[in-house]
């Protein structure tokens, strides 16, 4: 993901080798040396590349797939959404977060960005410990009403600070009825040098609330706020995100479900905003990153019935990795195979039904691969999945285990 490394315009390398050492990438290149006791695995005839970052995912949404999937972003989340994530015992939000992350970290995600609504602390402690033992790279956006705020601070000091995997932002819903809590997140954002996190204008209707200028007037516009979806900016709204360099999450999948619009991405690639793509949880249904890679292609060409528009295969390769990298302020640790990075690396397996014959192997990443494709992932030089299969997990058991949690969820009901 790097041009001035390799060819074209994501720096592709034929014939190389790439070496890990100490969580790091330390060499890239043809015909590297093996330094003694090093581990070698044979990725002949295969592509490696760096890890997919998710920015924007809700992995406790595992809990309620396929439900609701007849209702727009309002009825989703009030049949749905609310109904569900209140009722969620401290153990088996346990499962369902281990069960969203497994799916992901086997579909080629090294990192993601989990928004997590108001929690106990309790429910948090066992949220943070799935996360910590999938051993995927994230970032935990915490979300508080004003009276548990201060556990925000908590979480990140006890939870997620002393993870070497983990990073905290804090969430928030831009709203004007909610503009003092939105100014209080952003107070605690910054006092705790993190980013902040918001639903943006996921459907039109949300314009009543005024996000954007709410944002605005608590002084939030910047590279340190991440909006998720802006699917119904404005043309102003798309000039002052430009302009205050804010990042952005696109879901295209879930809007696709919800019947929430299409991102305006090629006007915002055109005005250099940093997007990254996001699965959303619950509402992609399952972990998929090829399947988002497509979406975003595809939405872009349905809408403007031109083949040419933004995003092209290597722009929408480039978004779910270093873009994405970008987008979460990232982009000096993940997100390329350079030297000093962090070690998140997939291997991809062309030699499958669905992928061969080679024909342009870049395309085929994006408009022919699948999960099952991704022979293995490393996070940090660490292997999570080898020879296709998750390392250390029995994924038998981790269905079972969520399939146990669903059922006594609806028993409750």
């Amino acid at each position: 993901m790097d041009p001035t490394a390799g060819q074209g315009p994501l720096g592709g390398v034929e014939h190389a080798d790439v070496l890990m050492a100490d969580g790091l990438v330390t060499a890239v290149g043809r015909g590297l040396p093996t330094p003694p006791g090093t581990q070698v695995i044979d990725a002949a005839g295969k592509l490696v590349m760096p890890g997919f970052v998710d920015v924007h995912t809700h992995l406790w949404q595992s809990s309620m797939r396929g439900g609701c999937a007849d209702r727009d972003l309002f009825g989703w989340l009030a049949a749905c959404n609310r109904t569900t994530f209140s009722r969620i015992t401290p153990a088996d939000m346990y499962r369902f977060v281990r069960l969203g992350a497994l799916d992901s970290v086997q579909s080629g995600v090294t990192t993601l960005v989990d928004w997590v609504d108001a929690l106990p602390y309790d429910t948090t402690v066992q949220y943070v410990r799935a996360l910590t033992d999938t051993r995927v790279r994230f970032a935990y956006a915490m979300f508080q009403d004003e009276r548990g705020t201060p556990l925000i601070a908590r979480t990140k000091r006890e939870l997620i600070d002393p993870l070497p995997l983990a990073s905290a932002q804090v969430a928030t819903h831009a709203a004007r009825p909610l503009q003092g809590l939105n100014r209080l997140h952003w107070e605690i954002a910054r006092d705790l040098g993190v980013m902040l996190n918001s639903h943006v204008l996921e459907r039109g209707e949300q314009h009543a609330d005024d996000p954007v200028r709410v944002l605005t007037d608590i002084g939030a516009l910047g590279p340190r706020l991440l909006m998720n979806h802006a699917v119904h900016l404005t043309d102003d709204e798309l000039a002052a995100v430009a302009a205050h360099d804010v990042r952005v999450a696109h879901c295209p999948l879930s809007n696709m479900r919800l019947a929430s619009g299409i991102m305006r991405l090629p006007d915002l690639a055109r005005r250099g905003v940093k997007v990254g793509l996001g699965q959303d949880g619950g509402t992609n249904d399952t972990s998929d990153v090829f399947a988002l890679m497509k979406a975003a292609i595809g939405l872009q060409r349905a809408r403007a019935l031109d083949p040419a528009v933004f995003p092209q295969v290597h722009d929408v390769l480039r978004i779910a990795t270093i873009g994405g990298a970008e987008a979460i302020g990232m982009a000096d640790r993940i997100g390329s195979l350079a030297p000093g990075k962090c070690a998140d690396v997939i291997v991809i397996d062309p030699a499958a039904l669905n992928f061969a014959p080679r024909f342009d192997w870049v395309n085929q990443v994006v408009f022919n691969g699948r999960p099952e494709n991704v022979h293995a992932v490393f996070v940090g030089g660490r292997p999570l999945k080898l020879g296709g299969r998750l390392v250390g997990v029995e994924p038998d058991r981790v269905v079972r285990e969520a399939e146990a949690a669903a059922a006594r969820l609806r028993a409750t009901t």
